[in-house]
């Protein structure tokens, strides 16, 4: 759905970078962008907020760089068919570096999204001077979702390049980031020391209690408004953030209030499969969504684009004419084969053993009637049909006719459960298509999310019954029940089998829940972080097509890029690198 005109977007991305004070930028032209002269009304104000949201899918966050070049290869999401960026497989063996190439970009857009949000609090403060009673109220509005972005940026920072979460209180003291709440003027205002991890978390907190007063009882009704924070996206943040620093209490007072007063429920399955491709936005599960829309004027890794080019470097692979995959755009990435054995695939292999080429002419047509039965009957997580596109069953859409999944482009190991991906895909068209902008939201925090959070909650704090109910909620609406009531297949315990077979999950529904709920949707890295199941993870996966995962306890912590270690004289690198 398309809410910015492209005008705004232009604006508040620019305006944003020469909102720093006259002493710091020198202005000559009396006509041109300054803060003598911007922003000096709400609507000002608005074009700046509309920047701030749009620096979410900015290139270096959710345009590309979130997923593909970051969590996706820490968590193992996925594996690398292009092998010709070593960088890339490097950070796939958790071996980043501080050069990284896709760190720099993920670093600075991070920050950008928090000097556009302290610029835009300083002109809130500024304007509310002189401002009428009504500005006034559009103003604080305007305040309390800066608030939230701020901590949604700051969540990030403190996420990637924290020593380590708050598992124990001797990590409160480990290094978080800089906390940055005013707009540098000067070059001295840049040489920043970093904060402790338990300081920054309790900024985010902060900033979201401040937002959430201000946001009560908010909700916006407005077509046009529907991609704004409300309420209950700002509480289920904070009981995300309050289970994230292992604070039950207050985890369990946000996370209830929303089960109990938001009137959110989950969506049929039917809407729950498609509403990861373009469909069903905004819907009864959505908390917080980053809305996007198809843009064929700017490309998505292009934060003037209001799309997202994610789709464009996790893209299927189809059957061509000559029976050989083919590329629908980039198609750098494919799930790692791992992840579908451990949601209970095991059907057997597309091509039958000894089989040299990837061609749809080798492919077993034993193995394609035992997968339809196998969906059908529900003997494999149906969730692994909305997350991936089987090969030689599924298929997708190209310039109009309907081509069938492949064996996955450039992999050359035919025994290799080569998938790919269909969340945040284009199903309807290749990523060329839509210009490489794709404009299927992103679905940030839904209610299934709260849930799972929610039971752990309840069995840190001894409700274990009522902590498995809510675990069967999410699995029953992923095998089409009725949420509410019993079902065949509710787990009996809190260690009951799931349908995943390693040491890890095979019998911890929690984890296997949120694991196979949530996968490719960013969201599995935090919790091998905060859990501290790195080294498991490690060991279960084992390997990506460039080599042996490589795993240390630092690699909970990402390296700070090399470019901000020379431009800070005061920042500190992570330990091991």
């Amino acid at each position: 759905m398309k809410i910015f005109s492209r005008t705004s977007i232009y604006f508040a991305l620019v305006l944003c970078t020469f909102s720093c004070k006259d002493s710091f930028v020198n202005v000559d032209n009396p006509t041109a962008i300054s803060t003598a002269n911007y922003p000096k009304s709400v609507s000002d104000l608005e074009q700046l907020l509309a920047g701030a949201y749009a620096t979410q899918h900015a290139g270096g966050i959710f345009g590309r760089a979130i997923g593909p070049y970051s969590t996706y290869l820490w968590d193992h999401t996925c594996d690398l068919s292009w092998q010709g960026s070593p960088n890339w497989i490097q950070m796939a063996q958790n071996n980043a570096l501080p050069s990284d190439n896709f760190l720099v970009q993920i670093w600075p857009d991070l920050w950008r999204g928090v000097q556009r949000c302290n610029t835009i609090l300083e002109a809130c403060e500024n304007l509310n001077e002189e401002a009428s009673a009504s500005d006034k109220e559009s103003i604080e509005l305007i305040k309390g979702q800066t608030l939230f972005l701020r901590a949604w940026y700051y969540s990030y920072l403190v996420a990637f390049w924290g020593e380590s979460f708050l598992v124990t209180a001797a990590d409160e003291n480990k290094m978080g980031v800089p906390i940055i709440t005013e707009v540098a003027n000067n070059l001295d205002n840049t040489q920043v020391e970093r904060n402790t991890v338990k300081e920054c978390w309790d900024f985010i907190i902060s900033d979201l209690k401040a937002s959430e007063t201000i946001l009560e009882g908010k909700t916006w009704t407005a077509e046009a408004d529907k991609y704004k924070v409300d309420q209950w996206g700002v509480k289920g943040f904070l009981g995300k953030v309050y289970v994230y620093t292992r604070d039950w209490q207050n985890a369990k007072a946000y996370l209830s209030e929303i089960i109990n007063s938001s009137n959110k429920s989950l969506v049929p399955f039917e809407d729950y499969k498609m509403m990861f491709n373009g469909e069903n936005e905004f819907n009864s599960e959505s908390l917080f969504e980053l809305n996007l829309n198809v843009d064929m004027t700017y490309s998505g890794a292009n934060d003037l684009s209001m799309g997202s080019m994610i789709g464009t470097l996790i893209s299927p692979t189809y059957v061509g004419d000559n029976g050989s995959p083919i590329a629908s755009a980039w198609s750098n990435v494919f799930p790692h084969e791992k992840n579908i054995e451990r949601f209970g695939f095991k059907e057997g292999h597309y091509f039958p053993a000894g089989t040299l080429a990837a061609n749809v002419e080798n492919v077993d047509p034993e193995y394609i009637s035992k997968s339809i039965a196998a969906r059908e009957a529900k003997s494999v997580d149906p969730r692994l049909w909305v997350a991936c596109l089987q090969p030689y069953v599924d298929s997708m859409t190209v310039s109009g006719v309907t081509k069938p999944i492949s064996h996955y482009l450039d992999i050359s190991e035919t025994d290799m459960e080569a998938w790919s991906f269909r969340k945040y895909v284009n199903l309807e068209g290749t990523e060329l298509e839509v210009n490489r902008a794709n404009g299927s939201n992103i679905l940030w925090l839904r209610l299934a999310d709260i849930y799972l959070l929610y039971a752990e909650t309840l069995i840190e704090t001894g409700d274990e019954t009522s902590a498995l109910e809510f675990i069967n909620k999410v699995k029953r609406r992923a095998y089409d029940y009725d949420v509410n009531s019993p079902s065949p297949v509710d787990y009996a315990s809190l260690s009951d089998k799931t349908m995943a077979s390693d040491a890890l999950l095979k019998n911890d529904p929690l984890k296997y829940e949120r694991w196979a709920e949530f996968f490719g949707e960013f969201n599995w890295w935090f919790d091998v972080c905060r859990w501290k199941i790195g080294d498991k993870e490690a060991a279960f996966y084992e390997k990506i097509r460039g080599g042996q995962i490589q795993w240390n306890d630092t690699d909970y912590a990402q390296p700070i890029p090399v470019l901000e270690m020379s431009a800070n004289s005061n920042m500190k690198q992570n330990p091991g690198y």
